[in-house]
């Protein structure tokens, strides 16, 4: 599974993709390394831990499904 993520991973690079999609499955490590990076993220997760909250510049929060 973490090798199809470093696959995905790659092909934003290579196909110069401004914005990704990164689920909670990603590692730290991958999190770090793609937030580096121009592009803009956008990371979906249920769990939201203080390490998580640090890496990002903006939380948005969807509840009852709205």
């Amino acid at each position: 599974m973490v090798k199809d993520k470093k696959i995905v991973l790659a092909r934003t690079k290579v196909y110069g993709s401004k914005l990704l999609l990164i689920d909670e499955k990603a590692t730290l490590k991958i999190l770090k390394n793609i937030l580096q990076g121009p592009e803009t993220i956008v990371f979906i997760a249920h769990n939201w831990s203080k390490e998580l909250h640090d890496l990002f510049d903006r939380e948005i929060y969807l509840q009852d499904n709205k």
